[in-house]
């Protein structure tokens, strides 16, 4: 019967603590869940979006000129803060979503470059699983979804991450919020794939924590699928710093747990491979797309030098506006969102005080090593030169100022461990004096701030601009010196714990309470003040001259020059084809050519991501226009007096005519542009640079083809003007023409060449030929035919394969030990 009774004492406390751990973890997703829509609480409290809709309505051609429902004179924007997000990745990641839903594969885009390869670019991160919200609702509120749950997955993982440490729950809600709060989530949430790379993370090192506990494979499997993730969500650089502070933490806990060192490293490369694997859909075809594109030249690795972290900005892990903040315009350095580290004052004090004070640990020890060395990586130092002089792949085209992104992830689990640690010696009384002369010491550092901010200018020159600069310094040292007062003066009553001060909880809860607070009101008025929101009617709202494009061009190009400029990728969304284009991987050779319409030779050096015609006629333009088929020229009318006040001089150099006017808007149509497919006989065999020189050379017909080579059949030339053949389908990846002449021809179209093209006639595989240096010709025989360019990846294919094998043998290895753990 006693044994009865202490086995039911047994359950009831087994129970019990069962509750306790639900209980307490619940607790942690709800308060998480609370402070992800404290983030956006403008979208809950007023309808709007998290998306710069506000920049895109009031800075771009033709929102900012009005003429479309909802237009509001008086919108204004918050500088240029995520336009990367209206500029590309919300673009493709609609434009995929449509390509999927129509059984497609999305894996070229035709409306921008002429054409360019949109799975391979990586950016716009096609097979990410959280896509999945594109199919259950409208582009738009998908990503919302998409922008919201990042904050709410990054507290979430750094939450078990850090209860996996054996720290109690407020340390642990402690540091997920000052995760969710930190710069580089922050800074790049609406940028729609850094954020997600780096989300991932705290659940890498979660698994690796538990892997080391109990060796169970399920653990390796989580492993593999957030590093996986974190390439697939789409940022290149973001996933290779995870995969290095992945890599060093493995290290680090081999060598201090003395484990067996060959089965963890091989178990670790396991991992490393098998997540490369089965990211195989999404890296090979962007390797592939890499070789070809001018991002591997040395000048484009300029943007390396460019983002250096200079070490001034290291000031900004303790008052993140200490330069002034963008959005207010008044920030007074450059780079807002790569060069402002930050995480929050509370939490950087005390990863400071868990360095000083928990030394000895060795995890301390790897915690502070690691972050001085990515800190290193990304100021200007020995590592960036190395980087520099090995020209390592990937790294040295990237923005070196980001690796502090992994330094910010770790000094936040030091916040956490020394938060614990402060808990634990509450009521040591020789340890919160410690603690507090250590304030004092970081007191100073906020004293020297405010000491240059108050007579800086006196030796700084010129001196009118400095008062200025440093008046706003004054203002941002407000709320972060305010945090640090607060832990101080908290600190202070801890120990003093004067017997007038009466609260309806008891210190340490309140001690708590306050930090929290602290921390809480500082995130939410550093992301509120960063990120942008805006009206739904604010993303990609219809208007006229879109409209008049798309009933109008067919698939004839289109460029708006000067004031009345369309910004590279917007015609994705409309879905009207575009010659200029933004992205940082694409295809040299038309970037080649693009870049030649400045002196009518391809340049040394040219820009990175932007590929853009001349502002102003120069003679080489017009050549190209007419070669790239940009039948349609946008101008406007700020003070329009009739429907057909067309100004010609502003295109003097050009055979144009206004063909339609609405309030300010005009369009033009040119008249020597040339068919965008077309058959002829004509044909020449040039080295490039003949090419070049032919296509801007003003006697020469861009009609008679310029080849690389030979064509496989024999074309006899003659006086026979080219000719349109008949397009019977025209779509993303795929354009089917029916030929129809009495003998050998060419058919040219002007599509950017890119080697995963090919061609059918009447379904018999042909040679695809390169024609005019960067586009799509075939040689046909004379007669009736079909013919079929087809855009097939066959880097995607083996991608596919790759990918869908390492899926099954992870999952049959995955329930073949699951089984064996069973049976032991």
């Amino acid at each position: 019967m006693k044994h009865t009774n202490n086995r039911q004492i047994q359950e009831i406390y087994y129970w019990k603590g069962i509750k306790q751990m639900i209980k307490g973890k619940l607790f942690a997703v709800i308060f998480i869940f609370l402070v992800t829509c404290l983030i956006f609480f403008k979208v809950f409290l007023r309808g709007q979006y998290p998306i710069p809709g506000d920049l895109l309505t009031s800075f771009y051609f033709p929102y900012y000129s009005g003429g479309w429902e909802g237009y509001s004179p008086w919108t204004t924007h918050k500088e240029l803060l995520g336009a990367d997000s209206i500029r590309q990745i919300y673009l493709w990641k609609e434009f995929a979503a449509d390509e999927f839903k129509q059984g497609k594969a999305p894996l070229w885009n035709p409306y921008t470059f002429s054409g360019q390869p949109l799975l391979a670019n990586f950016q716009s991160s096609v097979f990410y699983p959280f896509n999945i919200f594109y199919f259950l609702t409208n582009a738009k509120n998908a990503w919302l979804l998409l922008v919201m749950i990042q904050p709410l997955l990054g507290g979430l993982f750094m939450y078990l991450l850090l209860k996996s440490y054996k720290l109690e729950k407020w340390p642990s809600i402690f540091g997920s919020i000052a995760f969710m709060f930190s710069s580089y989530l922050i800074t790049w949430m609406e940028n729609g794939n850094v954020s997600h790379s780096y989300v991932w993370l705290p659940l890498a090192f979660w698994s690796i924590n538990n892997y080391f506990q109990n060796s169970k494979f399920n653990y390796l499997l989580i492993l593999t699928a957030s590093l996986a993730l974190s390439i697939l969500a789409g940022h290149p650089q973001t996933a290779i710093y995870v995969y290095s502070a992945v890599g060093l933490y493995w290290i680090f806990k081999v060598l201090s747990e003395k484990k067996l060192l060959v089965p963890k490293f091989g178990a670790i490369i396991f991992v490393f491979l098998a997540s490369l694997l089965v990211s195989a859909v999404q890296i090979i075809p962007t390797f592939q797309f890499y070789k070809i594109s001018p991002i591997s030249l040395p000048f484009s690795r300029e943007v390396f030098d460019w983002g250096i972290l200079p070490y001034k900005n290291l000031i900004t892990f303790f008052a993140s506006d200490f330069f002034g903040h963008p959005a207010n315009n008044n920030f007074w350095s450059h780079s807002y969102g790569d060069f402002t580290p930050y995480f929050g004052v509370i939490p950087l004090i005390l990863s400071l005080w868990g360095i000083f004070n928990l030394w000895k640990e060795k995890f301390v020890k790897f915690l502070t090593l690691v972050s001085v060395l990515f800190i290193f990586a990304a100021v200007n130092g020995p590592i960036t030169w190395a980087i520099r002089a090995f020209q390592i792949p990937l790294i040295d085209a990237t923005t070196p100022s980001r690796f502090i992104s992994i330094s910010i992830f770790l000094l936040i689990i030091l916040s956490s461990l020394s938060l614990a640690d402060i808990l634990k010696n509450f009521d040591d009384k020789k340890y919160l004096k410690k603690f507090i002369y250590f304030q004092i010491g970081i007191g100073f550092i906020y004293f020297l701030m405010w000491a240059f901010a108050q007579v800086g200018a006196k030796f700084m020159s010129p001196k009118d601009v400095w008062e200025v600069n440093l008046s706003v310094t004054k203002r941002n040292l407000i709320l972060p010196t305010f945090s640090y007062l607060s832990l101080f003066a908290g600190s202070l009553i801890v120990l003093l714990k004067p017997k007038s001060l009466k609260l309806p909880i008891n210190l340490k809860q309140a001690f708590i309470y306050g930090i929290f607070a602290i921390t809480m009101l500082g995130g939410v008025y550093y992301t509120n003040k960063f990120l942008p929101t805006s009206p739904k009617s604010f993303i990609f709202p219809d208007h006229p001259i879109f409209s008049w494009l798309q009933d109008n061009a067919g698939i004839n190009r289109f460029y708006g020059g000067g004031t009345a400029h369309i910004d590279f990728n917007f015609p994705t969304h409309y879905k009207v084809y575009g010659a200029e284009g933004y992205d940082t991987l694409r295809i040299e050779r038309y970037s080649q050519l693009l870049a030649s319409a400045a002196t009518g030779k391809v340049p040394k050096t040219y820009l990175r991501s932007d590929g853009v015609f001349p502002t102003e006629e120069n003679g080489f333009r017009k050549r190209l226009f007419d070669l790239l088929g940009v039948k349609y020229l946008l101008d406007k009318e700020d003070s329009p007096k009739n429907a057909a006040d067309f100004h010609y001089e502003r295109f003097s150099n050009d055979k144009v005519k206004g063909i339609w006017q609405q309030d300010k808007f005009q369009v033009f149509q040119r008249e020597t542009v040339i068919p965008r497919i077309f058959q002829t006989t004509r044909y020449l065999v040039a080295s490039d640079e003949e090419i070049i020189n032919k296509i801007y050379d003003p006697q020469f017909d861009l009609r008679t083809l310029l080849l690389e080579s030979q064509p496989p059949l024999d074309i006899q030339s003659s006086d026979q003007s080219a000719v349109e053949p008949e397009i019977i389908k025209y779509s993303p990846g795929e354009i089917i023409i029916k030929t129809k002449l009495d003998q050998n021809s060419l058919l040219f179209v002007s599509d950017a060449h890119d080697p995963n093209w090919h061609v059918k006639i009447d379904g018999q595989t042909t040679p695809l030929l390169r024609a005019h240096y960067a586009f799509l010709s075939a040689a046909v025989p004379k007669g009736e035919h079909t013919v079929e360019f087809y855009y097939q990846s066959k880097s995607f294919k083996t991608g596919v394969h790759i990918t869908m094998a390492s899926l099954v043998m992870l999952i049959i290895l995955g329930v073949y030990t699951a089984k064996k753990q069973k049976t032991k």
